[in-house]
């Protein structure tokens, strides 16, 4: 019995250590992107996200059902604004430029600054900057 204990025991920290990093992460907010329009039956964006937190670093993870219509110029944005005020024409005021993506569609990891300070934000917004044309958004919760 004590020998069977043992293994027991071993084998679960075995497991335990090839769990990849991620899985300790911290999700601190989650949602569901909202699109802004729709093109051809095709929605701008959707899907869901979260982001989390690794080590000290914060990641946005889009989710295995993220797709966005391909555009020019789609950027993620952190946004102080509820997203009830956000429109193409305000959608980066006061926001925090995150990256222009380049993948539009499954799993996408989006590294945030480090001294991304979250409490100030309210939306993740995906934006077309060249156009003014807001894809979609999100409220952080």
């Amino acid at each position: 019995m004590k020998k069977l204990a043992y293994y027991l025991s071993a084998t679960t920290l075995l497991l335990i250590s090839m769990l990849p990093v991620s899985a300790f992460a911290e999700v601190v907010a989650n949602g569901e992107l909202t699109p802004a329009f729709s093109s051809w039956g095709k929605k701008s964006v959707k899907g869901s996200w979260e982001i989390v937190k690794e080590d000290q670093a914060y990641v946005i993870a889009l989710g295995d059902d993220f797709a966005a219509k391909n555009g020019p110029d789609v950027k993620v944005f952190l946004s102080p604004k509820n997203v009830i005020d956000i429109e193409g024409s305000n959608a980066t005021e006061g926001s925090l430029f995150v990256t222009q993506i380049t993948q539009f569609k499954g799993q996408y990891r989006i590294a945030l600054p480090n001294d991304v300070n979250l409490d100030s934000y309210q939306s993740l917004v995906f934006h077309c900057e060249e156009y003014s044309k807001l894809w979609g958004m999100s409220p952080i919760q």
